[in-house]
């Protein structure tokens, strides 16, 4: 508390500057031994880690690097009692350091064939270790396109969508390739996982054969409530988007996403790389690519949003309508267009990333409606481990307004590199180009963002046989913090200035004053300063503070007046020119006179109290001593004597 502060006080947040692209840095290799990326997570509060595949003694096996206090720290094998190969790794990441790892291992064999499961195992804050396996999914198959996607919320929580592709002959076949799966949900309580069963509608239709581009996607909030998107035909054949919504530990019924019709002509072509994203008030967004046959009435391949309303500003109950996002695309129905990649906020701000024919391309939008469309400059450069509809790109929103954006792409020379592009709150932006490695094409890349600003972008880069994994790091100045001073009139001995620790995902973080335009000396790991009353004179001073990260980024406050009262109240005594009276006059231009306070002694044996305003008229002409004592409403008392001549 401010201790001697007395009144109200008066908070103010600080206003957070631009972010910086840092280097790249290589986590592993390149060697011949990693053999795929997992995926990057990062938490509300800035801490996080990757996941990726690399052999030991020939056997892939499952590693994870945490990123804490600003730092990557030395990746450490997750499945330490696991013999087998491991596949499918993926990752999530709660506050504290906290990491939650999936993968698929055999366990057993059926006919000849591999039966697998899926295990997850949990790093705890203040652990080194992760612990031992525990069983996601018993029974997972073959763990043929599995495709697991994680969703961790900040307090722990988390789901999983994945996979399970069944043996040849489980239902008829729509179409020729088409394969009998199920797509399954499971719900992490930090403690155990709950199965929740298979979400797609019918177990008698049968699915598309799985890629990355069909894969089903899952969002979770903080409270373990989320919504799962996925790729499931009807039973004309053509293949659809659907979701559902997650309470906990129950899934809610069907959702119909994708558009059936476009200017009144039915779409009978399918919709696939579903993304979707969900807020902390429970907003969900759904982007997905739908394609475009020789009979389709869509010009081309477009790009859909359809989104499901939290409840408080709309019905909540159902989708409210696809509707087509992106402009018209060079090369007609012939046109490339990447997955879409999308994230929301609480404020109903979206980011939609995709690649517009090798154009890197962002729309932005709110609660309004799609504000505007963004071409991000470098291309995306064609990468020989992906298709050129399939290029990783991946976007995430600040919390604090703007984002990070992230795709393969290629710098001056044509090397192979990841193109970040972070969009400031303020309009401002910049660029970057990060690799690593011995460079060579990039593999998949994931963005991960933090409640502060910050994001971490991680990505696989040269072939398999001599990859190696990278991060970079977009990191945010210090965030939003409060600072609290009296807004009261007081002494220079209780001039103290509190404020709370600015948000950061790069500590340590140092804090300056900052009085009338100069910096204060401030002791470190110190959040209050009792300012030196000696160089505080009597009027309104200015206090702001300055915080300062590891990364030298800064965030100043705003300023704030101080109302310093330094003096005892003033006293003015003026005789009159033509007649034994004076006029006594008490006042204190800051904090203000207390009037019980006042007492006036005119010399002739007369006084007067209680009143700042006095006129006395003497008996007889003569020279008079007057004494005056006064307090002002910060405590300051003062005694003013004066010889009057009185005529």
């Amino acid at each position: 508390m401010l201790g001697a502060l007395v009144g109200a006080l008066l908070l103010v947040l600080a206003q957070p500057a631009g972010a910086v692209v840092l280097p790249a840095q290589t986590i592993d290799g390149p060697n011949q031994d990693i053999v795929a990326f997992g995926g990057v997570a990062m938490a509300e509060d800035g801490t996080g880690g990757l996941v990726y595949i690399k052999r030991v003694e020939g056997v892939a096996h499952v590693f994870a690097a945490r990123f804490v206090g600003g730092h990557w720290l030395p990746p450490v094998r997750v499945d330490t009692e696991n013999h087998y190969a491991a596949s499918w790794a993926r990752i999530g990441a709660a506050e504290g350091g906290e990491l939650l790892v999936i993968w698929a291992t055999p366990f057993a064999t059926e006919s000849g064939k591999p039966v697998e499961e899926l295990l997850s195992s949990t790093l705890g804050a203040g652990s080194s270790t992760f612990a031992q396996p525990t069983v996601v999914d018993p029974d997972i198959r073959e763990g043929t396109g599995t495709s697991p996607d994680l969703a961790m919320s900040s307090t722990g929580q988390a789901d999983v969508v994945y996979r399970v592709v069944e043996k040849p002959g489980s239902t008829a076949l729509l179409r020729a390739g088409d394969v009998s799966e199920q797509v399954r949900v499971a719900h992490y309580d930090r403690e155990r996982w709950s199965f929740l069963g298979a979400v797609n509608r019918d177990p008698g239709v049968s699915m598309r054969p799985p890629t990355s581009a069909n894969a089903p996607q899952i969002a979770v909030g903080p409270t373990g409530n989320g919504v799962v998107v996925w790729q499931e035909p009807e039973i004309d054949g053509v293949a659809r988007i659907f979701a559902r919504r997650i309470f906990g530990q129950s899934l809610n019924y069907v959702m119909p996403v994708s558009a059936l019709t476009y200017n009144g002509a039915p779409i009978n072509e399918d919709a696939d790389a579903p993304g979707v994203a969900f807020n902390r008030l429970g907003q969900a967004e759904v982007v997905y690519r739908q394609s475009a046959g020789a009979g389709s009435p869509l010009p081309g391949p477009r790009i859909f949003l359809n989104i499901l309303s939290d409840g408080e500003t709309g019905k909540g109950a159902e989708f409210e309508g696809a509707n087509v996002i992106d402009g018209a695309v060079p090369g007609g129905k012939s046109a490339k267009i990447g997955r879409p990649s999308i994230d929301i906020d609480e404020r109903q701000d979206l980011r939609v990333l995709y690649d517009d024919d090798g154009e890197p391309r962002v729309i932005t939008g709110d609660d309004r409606g799609l504000s505007g469309s963004l071409t991000l400059g470098s291309p995306f450069v064609g990468s020989e481990l992906t298709s050129a509809e399939e290029l990783p790109a991946a976007s995430v929103m600040n919390p604090e307004g703007g984002g990070v954006s992230a795709w393969a792409s290629s710098d001056s020379v044509g090397n192979p590199a990841v193109s970040v592009r972070e969009d400031f709150p303020s309009g401002a932006v910049q660029t970057g180009l990060v690799s690593g490695g011995a460079g060579g094409p990039i593999g998949e890349l994931a963005v991960g963002r933090s409640g502060l600003g910050d994001g971490l972008v991680a990505f696989q880069q040269g072939p398999i046989g001599n990859a190696a994994i990278v991060a970079s790091r977009v990191s945010a100045p210090p965030s939003s913090f409060v600072l609290s001073v009296s807004k009261e009139w007081i002494k220079p001995s209780q001039a103290t200035v509190e404020w709370q620790p600015a948000p950061s995902a790069n500590p340590p973080v140092s804090y300056s004053v900052v009085l009338d335009g100069r910096i204060v000396p401030t002791p470190a790991g110190v959040f209050s300063l009792a300012l030196n009353p000696h160089g505080l004179d009597s009027g309104i001073h200015q206090v702001q503070i300055l915080a300062t990260d590891s990364d030298a980024q800064q965030t100043l406050t705003a300023r704030f007046s101080l109302r310093i009262d330094a003096r005892a109240p003033a006293v003015s005594i003026v005789p009159s020119r033509k007649a034994p009276v004076i006029a006594v006059r008490v006042t204190d231009p800051q904090s203000g006179v207390v009037p019980h306070t006042v007492s006036i002694s005119f010399g002739d044996g007369q006084h007067a109290t209680g009143k700042t305003r006095v006129t006395h008229r003497y008996a007889h002409p003569g020279i008079y001593r007057i004494t005056v004592t006064a307090g002002n409403k910060v405590g300051n008392e003062g005694t003013v004597r004066e010889l009057v001549n009185v005529r």
